[in-house]
């Protein structure tokens, strides 16, 4: 049986994190300035960078104070991050059976 989430497997995804430090970048914003304005720890902040940490709903909400980037963004981002990793292990699993 063929179902639509298998047909979408992507072949590369990125972590939203990505999109942060684009913006930061194109603000030139540093990191510790998204620390000052965000109000969350430098670990925090430094995982999230680094891929390590998830954008959970009350994060969404600061970086769309800070960018002026709606929250729904920043969590579709997420979500869709944690659909295409969880599809890409599906698959890379039924290819080492």
């Amino acid at each position: 049986m063929k179902t639509f989430a298998n047909e979408m497997i992507p072949g590369d995804i990125f972590h939203p994190s990505e999109i942060i430090k684009d913006e930061l970048e194109a603000r030139g914003m540093r990191q510790v300035d998204l620390i000052n304005q965000s109000g969350y720890n430098k670990g925090f902040i430094s995982l999230l960078l680094k891929g390590e940490r998830n954008i959970t709903t009350s994060f969404a909400l600061v970086l769309e104070k800070i960018f002026e980037i709606p929250a729904e963004f920043w969590i579709r981002l997420q979500k869709n991050y944690e659909l295409n990793k969880a599809l890409i292990e599906i698959r890379d699993l039924k290819n080492a059976s």
